[in-house]
């Protein structure tokens, strides 16, 4: 009877030691952009089964840490409905990864937590200048990059081929070109008459509005936004001075007409159909052009992936960054808890999970010294992130730091809009919405 009572009391100490040390962890919440029964696009492992290895993993190590995982958004329509739902209930997770457009905007509504801590010197040399877009006025990091992608211009190097044109287009292995000699190379290979324009520019819709912005970094101090003093600078001489070289380009003819009244999808068949010499958002029209070639028949031709024009003189156009995708925390009260969640995160951020996740996404990770998941595979991919490491990037979305950016993107459409007529006013235009996307923001 004593034996029995002795192994009860032993029991009994043993479970209360273990529910006070569950009752002692740190519980962390993690939500992440997509569906949990997806694939990930580098191995075919399942999100959910992903997640879950990853953080036993660290639990492992961590026994005072609880993690718990979600992944949402797939089932909103690619929406944050799921996020900004927790978020309006007072319930968000404690960590959430998704694209900067998604994620700043509960940077922009005040709700994120300083990030600063998470990287070392030597983390923030590793990523170079994308940390700008997750960087407040004051210097402090609201967010954490993880993966993402870059693009640039495309050129149809068989279309100036045919004309004995190619000297004028840039040369390897910088593909690195000036506004002048961009305009020498447009102006010799259009061709109206025979339907084929230099180049095309789209305003219906605010899509793909960054490869219209892109032209913009060759243009140094050109500033679209001042986070500092939430006000739009667009309507500065040295913006002028840029948008006045774009609309050249409508002057002389050199781009299709009407490109006030077309989305970027209504420019894709000049594309395809070699109307178009040369274009921004490379991304997509190399996408398009080897998906029509393998499953269309479409005949083969050679393009070449230049970086956009840069101004006489200045240093050569950073390169696009694809809205690259990253980590904020939400505010939180305990600061032992914020301690664990920093932990973690320089944890997620490591180059070796940094990698997969790219991976997954079909991206590359924005850490220099993780590897790309893709290898030598994607030469489009490895000749972007060559650049990039090479002249820097910028994110031409211009979205850090903008409240009510919807609103603001939708205005820019417009403001393009009337940019791209004959007898457009550029000065008034900017000023124009310039004062209207300061209203916007102020509201």
């Amino acid at each position: 009877m004593r034996r029995n009572w002795l192994w009860f009391v032993v029991a009994l100490v043993m479970f209360s030691t273990a529910m006070d040390l569950s009752a002692q962890k740190q519980k962390i919440t993690f939500w992440a952009f997509g569906s949990e029964e997806a694939a990930k696009g580098d191995t075919g492992e399942l999100w959910k089964d992903f997640y879950t290895k990853t953080f036993d993993q660290y639990m492992a190590t961590h026994k005072d840490v609880e993690v718990s995982f979600a992944i949402r958004g797939y089932e909103a329509g690619g929406t944050t409905l799921f996020m900004d739902t927790a978020v309006a209930a007072g319930t968000p997770p404690d960590i959430y990864l998704d694209s900067n457009m998604r994620i700043s905007k509960y940077y922009n509504q005040g709700l994120t937590a300083d990030l600063s801590a998470v990287l070392s010197a030597a983390d923030k040399k590793q990523y170079g200048n994308i940390l700008k877009d997750f960087t407040a006025p004051d210097g402090k990091l609201w967010g954490v990059p993880v993966s993402g992608g870059y693009w640039d211009y495309i050129i149809n190097k068989t279309l100036f081929d045919n004309k004995d044109l190619s000297n004028l287009l840039p040369k390897a292995p910088d593909y690195t070109w000036t506004t002048e000699q961009y305009l020498k190379a447009a102006r010799a290979i259009n061709d109206p008459a025979n339907n084929v324009y230099a180049t095309a520019f789209f305003a219906k819709s605010p899509s793909m509005d960054s490869a219209f912005n892109a032209f913009f970094g060759g243009f140094p101090g050109v500033e679209f936004y001042d986070q500092k003093t939430k006000t739009f600078k667009i309507n500065s001489p040295k913006a002028i001075e840029a948008l006045k070289f774009l609309h050249s380009l409508l002057d002389e003819d050199l781009i299709v007409p009407g490109g006030a009244g077309f989305i970027d999808d209504d420019i894709d068949p000049y594309w395809i159909n070699q109307q178009i010499a040369m274009i921004g958002g490379a991304n997509w029209y190399a996408k398009i052009t080897n998906k029509a070639i393998k499953e269309q028949g479409l005949a083969p031709f050679e393009y070449i992936l230049a970086r956009y024009p840069n101004k006489v003189g200045a240093p050569p156009t950073p390169i696009a960054t694809s809205d690259p995708d990253g980590f904020i925390v939400f505010k939180q009260k305990d600061p032992k808890k914020m301690t664990k969640i920093i932990d973690l995160i320089k944890y997620l951020q490591s180059p070796e999970i940094a990698s997969s996740i790219a991976g997954g996404w079909s991206k590359v990770p924005l850490r220099a010294d993780a590897k790309n998941p893709f290898g030598d595979k994607d030469q489009d991919q490895k000749s972007w992130t060559d650049a990039a490491r090479k002249f820097g990037t910028a994110n031409y979305y211009y979205n850090t730091g903008v409240p009510n950016f919807n609103e603001v993107r939708q205005a820019w459409a417009e403001a393009r809009q009337a940019f791209l007529q004959k007898d457009a006013n550029i000065q008034k235009i900017m000023d124009d919405f310039v004062k209207r996307a300061n209203q916007i923001v102020k509201q």
